[in-house]
């Protein structure tokens, strides 16, 4: 019995003396738990591009090529999310058969997607929830139609966004820096966060929507006609680089329609010729389809489509559908796109040169 109450005794003490250094080491180390209670959530505001393109398996289409890219705008206040994307599909004939709505082997449709939703976590990776409230499409013959609203998982690491529905991978958006075809030489620019603060401001409005108050309500102006934007500056690298676009812009009531034509010179500074024209200038042509509307003052233009009027070796093919919001002040319309903005003006009047 002694020989049994001592061992108890005996390890009692080291019991004790073990739970003591224990919380003695545990109290002079720091933690190397993480806490994300009060950091701050990724930053999702801003411009996202992305692409899709992918083989129809199944129904009336199957064998036929869908691609589709998307640009969503997003805004971001604290933990909530609001915004819209707009989808530029084109379909092109597994077959070579024309389609009936365009009598062509492709077509071309714009659709506009209102989001919303959350993002938590505060470490890069953090967890978003995006869904789709609405959907909207541009009126034409070549109509996709309808598919039911999506709801999206993602994560975002650095400018990159990854969103999943129902488990599978759905989309890879990359934060867009304005360096598309055009780049940032416009007449006017507007920064990123000018851009993102226009659309929290005055969104695109849905299509389907009747007259708003204000400076977008009232009878529709008139912007029918022939509208040039040019613009002369240095291509990177310094070489001379002029731009010119012809907006073509039919008007029925409220809606419009029409083309631009798109030039765009470059001129060698160095007196090296190109190796893709094999002289000292280029010149690229691509015509862009446009329809959209008008509310008061207020435009609303999406492209649809596009075609290459002169193929040329020296094209870099970065070209992307793009829409625009408005507004018209006299002979001028201020447009932005992107994140960047023109003027599109009235040309002037043939001038006589001599009096009758």
């Amino acid at each position: 019995m002694r020989w049994a109450g001592g061992s108890v005794f005996s390890l009692t003490v080291v019991s004790v003396l073990t739970l003591a250094v224990a919380v003695t080491g545990c109290a002079g180390r720091k933690s190397t738990v993480v806490s994300t209670a009060g950091a701050k959530p990724p930053e999702v505001a801003g411009i996202w591009d992305g692409m899709v393109r992918a083989t129809i398996s199944e129904g009336m289409g199957s064998g036929d090529t869908r691609i589709e890219k998307q640009e969503w705008h997003l805004t971001q206040a604290g933990g909530a999310i609001t915004g819209y994307y707009i989808a530029a599909l084109t379909f092109v004939s597994g077959d070579g058969r024309p389609y009936v709505c365009s009598r062509q082997p492709q077509f071309s449709a714009v659709q506009r997607y209102d989001v919303r939703g959350t993002v938590r976590g505060g470490l890069e990776g953090g967890g978003i929830e995006i869904e789709e409230v609405a959907q909207q499409a541009t009126e034409g013959r070549c109509d996709p139609g309808s598919r039911r609203l999506f709801h999206y998982q993602g994560k975002v690491k650095g400018d990159v966004l990854t969103l999943v529905v129902n488990g599978q991978q759905k989309q890879t958006l990359y934060r867009s820096h304005g360096t598309d075809e055009r780049g940032n030489d416009t007449t006017e620019t507007v920064t990123p966060a000018a851009a993102v603060s226009a659309v929290s401001e005055s969104p695109f409005p849905a299509l389907g929507d009747g007259p708003k108050g204000g400076l977008g309500g009232g009878s529709p102006a008139d912007v029918s006609g022939l509208w040039v934007w040019e613009h002369q500056g240095n291509a990177p690298g310094g070489d001379q680089k002029q731009e010119r676009e012809e907006w073509h812009v039919n008007q029925e009531g409220a809606k419009l329609n029409g083309y631009y034509d798109r030039i765009v010179r470059q001129v060698s500074s160095d007196g090296h010729a190109y190796r893709c024209s094999m002289s000292l200038e280029f010149e690229i042509a691509t015509r862009y389809r446009i329809n959209g509307e008008v509310r008061g003052n207020q435009v609303i233009i999406y492209e649809n489509s596009f075609e290459i009027l002169e193929p040329n070796a020296c094209d870099n093919g970065k070209r992307r559908l793009d829409a625009y919001e408005g507004q018209l002040s006299g002979e001028e319309i201020r447009l932005v796109w992107g994140v960047g903005g023109q003027i599109l003006r009235r040309p002037r009047p043939d001038v006589p040169t001599q009096r009758f």
